[in-house]
């Protein structure tokens, strides 16, 4: 008989999306079991570059210039009747062909950053696809003549986010609606040495470590958070408990793209976190609150590692039905989330950053 293994679930299991508990649930692992069904609505990517969720291989860009091993995503409409999240990923977006670029002493060649990134909409789909289509776009502009071991990485992503929230505005001319629609942002630039992470709302990036728990690269902007709830009070605004803690008694966020009704009290100004790679990196997941609303970093990390290493069987969904580990390990997170009972749209990157098997 094949070894099981039993995933620990450490989530509080109060519902943050409507007040009832959650199942608490115990995933049952084992070895890879094949089998192929079909559904429709899902979308699941690996490899090359997507954009606001397309994409698949890329011939054209071979493994060796990556600066992670594999990655795969996954966005599902779940109980929602309109998909708002988007999902980005650029392979080797910096350096452009700007020749004041930093050479990459210890690996040969240019220093180079893989870009992700998992945009969550409200209101509607305007915005998280404007920011798909445009902020690695805004960055790769705002660096193009910089030395990237130059960069103060903070300043250059609050620019790039203020410039992403301007472009919305100005859309305001085409789309009179526009001004009540926003996105979560959450962006991260990978390269050999260092993951640059910009979140700005309540999507959430996990670093997983070996030997170590999982290590948050953002934190969540929640209206209820106390350093939140001060800006926002201190601006003229108030967060009221209307079916959660928001913004005004609307917005569930405290920070996005867009939503320029609500400013100042809500803001695109994002928390920028730098971290030093090191041998023991595993994998980093981006996802938007489908998943981090039913979900514990520490259950996530549980999962996605245990796909990785091959250990998941395979069966019950065509979203399952995938090669690659690291989009495999978000189409788990993702199916594990619905059946938490996420109403919510999900969305979940992988970075593959180490060999686990």
């Amino acid at each position: 008989m094949e070894s099981k293994e039993i995933i620990e679930d450490d989530h509080d299991h109060s519902n943050k999306m409507g007040g009832s508990s959650l199942p608490p649930i115990g995933i049952l692992l084992e070895k890879d079991v094949s089998t192929t069904t079909t559904t429709v609505g899902i979308l699941v990517s690996s490899g090359g570059n997507e954009i606001c969720g397309g994409g698949g291989d890329d011939d054209d860009i071979s493994r060796d210039i990556l600066q992670c091993i594999s990655h795969g995503s996954v966005s599902v409409c779940g109980g929602r009747t309109e998909m708002e999240d988007a999902v980005t990923i650029v392979q080797n977006l910096l350096p452009s062909s700007n020749n004041v670029r930093p050479r990459d002493h210890d690996h040969g060649g240019e220093v180079k950053y893989d870009f992700f990134a998992v945009y969550d909409g409200h209101g509607g789909s305007v915005v998280a696809n404007l920011c798909c289509e445009r902020l690695h776009k805004i960055l790769e502009n705002e660096t193009v003549s910089s030395n990237l071991d130059e960069i103060e990485w903070e300043n250059a992503m609050v620019s790039c986010f203020e410039k992403m929230d301007r472009e919305v505005s100005e859309k305001e001319v085409e789309n009179r609606r526009i001004k009540s629609i926003g996105s979560t942002a959450v962006v991260a630039l990978i390269s050999k040495d260092k993951i640059i992470v910009a979140n700005c709302g309540d999507s959430r990036a996990v670093l997983s470590r070996a030997g170590s728990p999982p290590l948050p690269l953002s934190q969540d902007h929640k209206p209820d958070r106390k350093d939140e709830m001060e800006r926002i009070e201190g601006a003229g605004g108030t967060v009221i408990n209307w079916n959660g803690f928001r913004v005004l008694g609307v917005l569930a966020t405290s920070r996005c793209i867009g939503d320029r009704y609500l400013k100042p009290f809500v803001t695109s100004v994002p928390e920028v976190t730098i971290t030093s790679r090191n041998e023991s990196d595993e994998f980093l997941i981006l996802a938007s609150d489908g998943l981090w609303d039913v979900m514990s970093n520490k259950m996530a990390c549980q999962i996605a590692r245990k796909c990785l290493e091959g250990k998941v069987a395979r069966i019950s969904s065509s979203l399952l039905d995938h090669t690659c580990n690291s989009a495999f390990a978000a189409a788990v997170l993702a199916e594990v989330a619905m059946a938490r009972g996420s109403k919510d749209n999900i969305s979940v990157v992988i970075v593959e950053l180490k060999k686990l098997i």
